[in-house]
């Protein structure tokens, strides 16, 4: 049966909270992707390597897009492109093309760089191109240059693992093993630097521990020596095939602590830390308190504004709507497409205290025909978490968090407590700061 895309049933992309039995609730079909960008692309995230400079390999309409990410970070002075043409797939020569494409542009650049990523795209495992030759011979040719094999492959997407989480494998597979240092630790997998404020960082610097972010780093010879620290953290689901990686690679062991909004979860993770390094575990109850009372004085400013959340925020966006309504915030809806099986529990206690809120995708094609006016309803005042939930609500009261903002624990719920009352009481230009997205973008 035909679907009328004008005037398609809205029904098909909400469901109550309390109704979902699946981790994947919306099928998977015409996608619509929203002009609030939040999340970083692949044309971003490398660039925190310092000295890193991108060669993407591929044909013109597939390189339209990254073209656009790089010129909007004002990146184009570390990203270039080698043009796949219709002659070059029959000629049966892909691998030649790779290698002296990339060979020409690192002989013109003005600076030659710490590391190259080449990126291959699609075409070239439809071909079955020899990508570890390519690799050997562009090693030989440059032993100065690290060269991090990446890939661009969207039509992959149903692969064992995502292009997000195959790019943050990519990423740091050029730290080599180095002499441990048993007060050295690295953080994997963030975008934005992880704040020291967080309660695992904390317990760290207060025992002298040197915290190692790529995120943080400003030479190339800083993001090297990650390869010493004794222990990796990652916080994003998609940095576990990294730290798998890592370990399987140079050994290094890891630790997993989410970006948890529990409070007997935050606590247990970071006594978990504590007994991997062999410390004495912390006192929470000061750190606890602290998020209680900014949680109460955010609830006293705030009142029972609606509150609207969207998964760019935080990974476990669920999670994060149950701490407000434990905490008697209004939370009047969730955006969102899919939920990791960490909310599982957070699923079934929706289930069995607010079954009714509804959960609304923001990739289904339907989502294009949201009325975008839910803040008017409420002259206004309705608060949004993440960008997202901005655009759809039409709000002008939200806190832009993305991936947490790289805050942690108890810390990030008292900051989180704290940039929502600012946010009710200040307007954004929401058009002109849903649209930025990535390191260093200026539109």
């Amino acid at each position: 049966m035909l679907t009328d895309l004008h005037h398609p049933d809205m029904s098909k992309s909400e469901i109550k909270i309390g109704e979902i039995q699946d981790l994947a609730p919306f099928p998977a079909e015409l996608e619509y992707s929203c002009p609030s960008r939040g999340s970083w692309t692949i044309a971003h995230t490398p660039m925190i390597i310092p000295g890193a400079y991108m060669i993407y390999i591929g044909a013109s309409s597939c390189l339209r897009g990254v073209v656009l990410s790089a010129a909007e970070y004002e990146g184009m002075d570390r990203f270039s492109m080698v043009l796949i043409e219709e002659k070059d797939i029959l000629s049966g020569d892909m691998e030649e093309l790779f290698i002296e494409g990339v060979t020409d542009i690192i002989n013109k650049l003005d600076k030659r760089p710490s590391c190259v990523l080449p990126f291959t795209g699609c075409i070239h495992y439809f071909l079955a191109t020899d990508i570890e030759y390519i690799y050997d011979e562009l090693s030989a040719r440059f032993p100065d240059i690290d060269f991090m094999s990446c890939r661009m492959t969207p039509t992959m997407k149903e692969n064992e693992h995502t292009p997000e989480e195959d790019m943050r494998r990519s990423m740091y597979s050029c730290i080599d093993r180095l002499p441990v240092n048993p007060l050295s630790v690295n953080m994997i997998g963030n975008n934005q630097a992880v704040s020291h404020a967080g309660d695992h960082l904390a317990l760290l610097i207060r025992n002298g521990y040197t915290v190692r972010d790529l995120a943080n780093c400003y030479e190339y010879s800083e993001y090297k020596q990650m390869g010493e620290s004794c222990l990796n953290i990652y916080s994003l689901p998609v940095a576990e095939w990294s730290c798998e990686c890592l370990k399987e690679r140079i050994g290094q062991p890891f630790v997993y602590l989410p970006y948890t909004w529990d409070f007997g979860e935050i606590e247990r993770d970071v006594d978990k830390l504590a007994d991997t390094l062999g410390l004495e575990h912390p006192d929470h109850a000061s750190a606890r308190s602290r998020a209680e009372k900014a949680l109460a004085e955010a609830k006293a400013a705030i009142g029972d504004t609606p509150v609207a959340i969207d998964y760019v925020s935080s990974p476990r966006y669920i999670g994060l709507a149950r701490l407000l309504l434990e905490h008697g915030f209004n939370v009047s809806e969730i955006y969102g497409d899919a939920i990791t099986p960490d909310e599982a529990g957070s699923l079934e206690w929706f289930r069995e205290n607010f079954p009714d809120i509804p959960f609304r995708s923001t990739a289904n094609f339907r989502a294009r025909f949201y009325d975008r006016n839910e803040a008017e309803k409420y002259g206004g005042h309705l608060l949004a978490i993440g960008p997202k939930a901005a655009y759809f609500t039409g709000t002008n009261h939200f806190v832009n968090m993305i991936e947490n903002n790289g805050r942690y624990g108890f810390d990030g719920i008292a900051w989180l407590a704290g940039a929502m009352t600012d946010a009710y009481e200040n307007e954004k230009d929401t058009e002109a700061v849903i649209q930025v997205k990535g390191w260093g973008c200026s539109a």
